[in-house]
């Protein structure tokens, strides 16, 4: 046998071992991949043909390069603020959240209701120690009018009597004793000096008969003449004189005409306000105990809270205030009454006086001779002290 075939034979049969053992192609760059089946892979366009020997194995490849590290695809962005997506490498940070729409305003409150007037309190009760009265009315009782009602600083309580030859007298201690007399003539004088009414308000004086006088301290008068004759010209004589809330009212009766009621608010010039009913002549007028109160000759008494609207005093007559209460004039003695004193007029000059309406003692004689034309005709208010 020629021995150059012999050696390529040889070789030959190496080559073959080595395919069928799987060692071609091993070494640094193998892989980690399964040899395919002999004959080829299954799923291979290039089947061997039956009956044909598998065609020769290729030359082993060199070392496989290594590949690039692969960067894995960043995961899914996560929901509502960067929740590492699924499966994948750490979320990128999550897409800020919209702003939330402004909530609509609230619907305002219902207003609470106002609460309910609280009921005005009780008049204080004036009087000769001078306690203070709302509004500076006179005190319910018929005492000074209080503090704070205009009065000029200093005054003190008084009580003033009007009458005939036009006297005007002051008490500064409850009626006990009487001085400042001012008067037009001596010995009764009667008619057109005789004064029948007198009322006090915010540091006036007022005293009306047939004439009207003021005063702004209680002692010193301003003669305005005859009523008749311009202040309040329909009425001849006025002998109901009040004072509430800033204004005086007075009342009279003028001639073939209802009763009548007048307003001012300086005691000078007067104007028609109401009318009140059938009085009769002779017309008297207070503010007392919260309530005016009129009556004229027919003795029927009349009562009003503001002056304009009045109604009648069911059983009682001559209507008068005393220990703290309307009554029938008969009912108080026929007196006045203020803080707890009776005073009377009596004829010839004189003014009793009384703790219990039983007893009286003169507490002043006029030497003139004048008297106060009832005892109806006193007033309480403040004065200048002496």
């Amino acid at each position: 046998m020629n021995v150059p075939r012999i050696l390529a034979l040889g070789c030959l049969l190496g080559l073959l071992v080595a395919a069928c053992t799987g060692d071609i192609g091993s070494g640094p760059g193998k892989s980690d991949a399964a040899p395919p089946s002999r004959g080829g892979s299954p799923d291979s366009i290039f089947q061997p043909v039956d009956g044909q020997a598998a065609g020769a194995a290729g030359s082993s490849g060199g070392a496989a390069a290594t590949g690039a590290a692969g960067a894995g695809t960043a995961g899914v962005t996560g929901v509502a603020g960067g929740a590492a997506g699924a499966g994948g490498g750490a979320g990128g940070p999550g897409i800020a959240g919209t702003t939330g729409a402004a909530g609509r305003a609230g619907a305002a409150g219902v207003a609470g209701a106002a609460g309910a007037a609280g009921s005005a309190g009780a008049t204080g009760r004036g009087g000769a120690g001078g306690a203070s009265a709302a509004a500076g009315s006179t005190g319910t009782g018929g005492g000074a009018a209080g503090a704070g009602s205009g009065d000029p600083a200093g005054w003190v309580p008084a009580l003033i009597g009007v009458g005939y030859g036009g006297i005007r007298i002051v008490s500064r201690d409850g009626g006990k004793t009487w001085g400042d007399r001012a008067y037009e003539t001596r010995e009764g004088g009667d008619d057109d000096v005789l004064l029948r009414a007198v009322a006090y308000g915010k540091g006036i004086w007022v005293a009306t008969g047939w004439k009207l006088w003021t005063s702004t301290n209680g002692t010193t008068w301003i003669d305005h003449g005859m009523l008749k004759d311009g202040p309040i010209s329909a009425c001849s004589i006025v002998e109901g004189l009040a004072f509430k809330d800033g204004a005086f009212f007075a009342v009279c009766t003028p001639w073939n005409s209802p009763s009548a009621v007048y307003r001012s608010t300086d005691g000078v010039a007067w104007s028609k306000y109401a009318s009140i009913g059938d009085t009769g002549g002779h017309l008297y007028l207070t503010y007392r105990g919260g309530k005016f109160v009129a009556y004229g000759d027919n003795k029927t008494s009349f009562q009003s809270t503001d002056a304009m609207t009045w109604t009648v005093m069911s059983g009682i007559e001559e209507a008068t205030f005393c220990d703290d209460t309307w009554k029938s004039e008969t009912d108080c003695k026929d007196s006045s009454w203020f803080d707890g004193a009776y005073l009377r007029a009596d004829w010839q000059g004189k003014i009793s006086r009384s703790t219990n309406g039983t007893s009286f003692t003169t507490a002043y004689n006029d030497d003139q001779k004048n008297t106060l034309y009832r005892s109806r005709a006193i007033a309480a208010g403040m004065v200048a002290p002496r």
